[in-house]
């Protein structure tokens, strides 16, 4: 019972675990937030104190920097000639004393907007009523002042006092109301810094350049934007007094002003930065009201509790989303391990199965890889075994030893080795076989690439030995050595008496001679069979070298014989060139010359008859073998007998031909009756129509132009378009019916042809129709 619901609910049950394993995930980072949230209160204060402190400081140092860039401005008046000339002037400037008016105010205009000025800058005279702003300039300072600029309630006398009544090198007047209309429509609070700018300054002040620092400036450069309405500053200068002060309503400094010092003043609670500036000898005092951290308390909370929520959102769809992902993986390869091993399926520990169940895959397959390697050397044995005893002549063979052997017959020669026991274990086959295989052995050993083993006969064994195309170095000479080492080394280990025979060819190229190298092989051992004790013999040439007359081989006959039945054109073309090369190359004897006429006439009659003696030649004439007629040239009885031999292709090609339309009738017919059966092949087809599977492959393929599975899988669509459109069969009823192997074989063919589910095309269809 537990097992079938296993079965039935595998993805439930492996999306749960996934779905635990993560819900863990994401509680063990809920714990891991909780503390933000009890330390937020502390965070939040000093971010708020941190921030304040931040704009105070920048606040106090732009001051500074106001009055150190006035003092900057100061050093460089003083070195204008237009300066010393209004400087030592005493009562009412001449006119020519204008020009000097004109640069100097020209030239505090230009300083001030270098100098970055933000205040109103001027600059007064003790000794004579000049006046010069960075805005304006007159001889007259009491129309100016009466018309264009105010401090407080003073007159032009008083304010004349206030300049020059004391000796000072700098000095801060409290904040008044200041009307200076070239700056500011409107008249502002502000702090007048003055300095002695008289080129005698620690005697008497004559000269000084007053600058006028705006309220809602220095209030914008203490105080954050949202904190002017809430907060307070003030500013108290080395007397003690208070020369500015914001939202602050009594005119004396608190006695005790430290930075976060915590004070109530008319029942609100203020925390307090300091800070001070010896440069201009004043200290700037900013209280925070205590709500201002509950609201940023409050805020910072807020940003934490969403960021709580959206965190536990997105961790709750990645969980679904990664249990989803990894439930489909694991259900895949569950299910696919099932099939392939046949092993239940339990959810205790799925990894461990799936484990398992891969290693036992695995096994199997390197089992099949095996079996995959032993079948392609049966197949490559097969062909060298075929390549020495029949020769490789045509193209076809050429390539098919190629395509399993690369251009490992660029160089190679041909060893034969036989071997016997002598004594009671002489007709052991186990003992024979043993000595084989030490052979094989010992040669991979002593060569540098390892040869290719082939046992013709229980007691001998045919190496093909490979040699790089560049490896010149090694020759026949050096073999023989190593060799007969080999033989030494395995009679002297060996408790038998084993008696070792080897022949060896020449070094050649080229699959077509590997024949004729194991020829070589041969004889080099017939020469010597009587030889009682183990040797290696080199293949020698025959004493007489002039007759180097190559010998027919009889086994080109076959090959001619099946590509005359077969129509193969071009194959019987070139074995006739071959073999009657030898008439025109050669000087042979008359007996030898009509040898191989007849061989081959011979052939050509048997696959007359194979083909049908009553057939016609193309040009309607009645095919006949030529004869041998000794008052004809044996060339042109060669020529005759290969014109036959093409016409007998013809008549091939033709008969195919003519049964083209009948067999693709019988093909097409087949396949239009059984594509609903899942197991249709080409197998089943060639079985059923008395063909080779191969020309079923090739058939389909010249007349439709596709292979015969895209064939079939064509016509299983067309078929299953046709139930979607006339019948309510179900998808899963509709591709069994039509013959494909799985739904998910189904659902891809459709798709990749129309872009659609068939459920969607039906429905699609559907609303056309209506």
């Amino acid at each position: 019972m537990v097992t079938q619901f296993i079965k039935r609910h595998t993805s439930l049950l492996i999306f749960g675990k996934r779905f635990m394993k993560y819900g863990l995930i994401l509680a063990i980072l809920m714990l891991m937030i909780i503390p933000l949230y009890f330390k937020s209160y502390t965070l939040a204060k000093q971010l708020t104190l941190d921030k304040s402190e931040s704009k105070l400081l920048d606040g106090v140092e732009s001051m500074e920097q106001q009055v150190l860039r006035a003092q900057t401005i100061t050093s460089l008046l003083l070195q204008e000639e237009s300066f010393m000339h209004l400087f030592f002037l005493k009562g009412v400037p001449s006119s020519g004393y204008y020009m000097d008016i004109k640069v100097l105010q020209s030239k505090l205009k230009s300083l001030a907007l270098t100098q970055d000025m933000y205040s109103n800058v001027y600059i007064r005279f003790k000794d004579n009523p000049v006046f010069i702003s960075n805005y304006i300039s007159s001889d007259d300072y009491e129309d100016v002042y009466a018309r264009y600029y105010r401090y407080g309630n003073l007159s032009a006398e008083e304010w004349q006092d206030r300049l020059f009544g004391e000796n000072y090198t700098m000095k801060l007047f409290p904040a008044k109301e200041v009307f200076s209309s070239y700056y500011s429509r409107k008249p502002f609070d502000g702090i007048t810094a003055v300095i002695n700018n008289s080129y005698f300054n620690a005697i008497e002040q004559k000269s000084v350049l007053a600058i006028d620092m705006d309220r809602e400036d220095l209030v914008g450069k203490l105080l954050y934007a949202d904190q002017t309405d809430d907060h307070f500053v003030y500013i108290v200068g080395s007397e003690g007094r208070i020369l500015f002060s914001h939202n602050y309503e009594t005119d004396d400094p608190l006695e005790t002003a430290e930075t976060l010092a915590e004070i109530e003043i008319s029942g609100g609670k203020y925390i307090l930065l300091t800070r001070s500036s010896e440069r201009l000898g004043l200290q700037v005092v900013v209280g925070i009201p205590a709500g201002a951290f509950e609201e940023n308390v409050n805020s910072l909370l807020e940003l934490v509790v969403l960021y709580v929520g959206a965190g536990m959102a997105l961790t709750m769809l990645l969980a679904f989303l990664f249990s989803m992902r990894e439930t489909n993986a694991l259900k895949k390869l569950v299910e696919t391990a099932a099939k392939s091993t046949q092993r239940g399926f339990t959810l205790r520990n799925e990894f461990e199965y799936l484990d398992n169940a891969f290693t036992e895959i695995h096994t199997r397959s390197e089992q099949q890889q095996g079996r995959i390697e032993a079948l392609n050397d049966s197949i490559k044995y097969s062909i060298a075994k075929h390549m020495l005893i029949l020769g490789a002549f045509t193209e076809r063979e050429k390539e098919e030893a190629e395509s399993y052997f690369g251009s490992a017959f660029e160089r190679f020669c041909v060893v034969k080795a036989v071997y016997k026991v002598d004594g009671p274990h002489a007709r052991l086959k186990a003992v024979q076989h043993n000595i084989g295989l030490q052979l094989e052995e010992r040669f991979n050993a002593v060569m540098r690439h390892r040869p290719l083993a082939l046992n013709f006969h229980a007691n001998e064994t045919v190496f093909i030995l490979f040699f790089d195309p560049v490896e010149n170095a090694v020759g026949r000479s050096d073999i023989k050595v190593r060799l007969s080492e080999l033989i030494r080394s395995l009679n002297a280990e060996s408790s038998l008496a084993v008696t070792v025979s080897i022949g060896v060819s020449e070094i050649i190229s080229g699959p077509e001679q590997a024949k004729a190298a194991y020829q070589q092989a041969k004889y080099a051992l017939g020469i010597n069979e009587n030889e009682v004790a183990s040797g290696v013999y080199l293949f020698e040439l025959p004493s007489d070298e002039s007759d180097t007359r190559p010998s027919f081989d009889n086994a080109v006959l076959l090959k001619l014989h099946d590509a005359l039945i077969a129509g193969e054109t071009s194959l019987v073309s070139q074995i006739l060139e071959d073999c009657f090369g030898l008439l025109a190359d050669y000087s042979l004897t008359e007996q030898e010359q009509l040898q191989i006429f007849f061989s081959v006439r011979q052939t050509v009659f048997s696959a007359h008859k194979v083909i049908g003696g009553d057939k016609s030649s193309p040009d309607g004439q009645a095919l006949t073998i030529p004869a041998y007629d000794q008052s004809q040239d044996i060339i042109r009885l060669a020529d005759r007998l290969r014109r036959t031999a093409f016409d007998l292709c013809d008549i091939v090609i033709g008969n195919k031909k003519s049964n083209n339309n009948r067999l693709k009738s019988d093909i097409l017919n087949y396949i239009g009756a059984h594509y609903g059966d899942a197991g249709l092949s080409a197998g089943g087809i060639a079985s059923e129509l008395l063909i080779s599977e191969k020309y079923v492959f090739s058939f389909v393929k010249e007349q439709t132009g596709k292979s015969l599975g895209k064939y079939i899988e064509e016509i299983r669509l067309l078929n299953a378009e046709q139930l979607l459109l006339t019948t309510y069969y179900s998808n899963n009823r509709i591709w069994k019916l039509c013959g494909f192997g799985s739904e998910n074989t189904f659902y891809r063919a459709f798709s990749k042809k129309h872009g659609v589910t068939p459920t969607v095309w039906r429905e699609n269809q559907s609303n056309l129709t209506d």
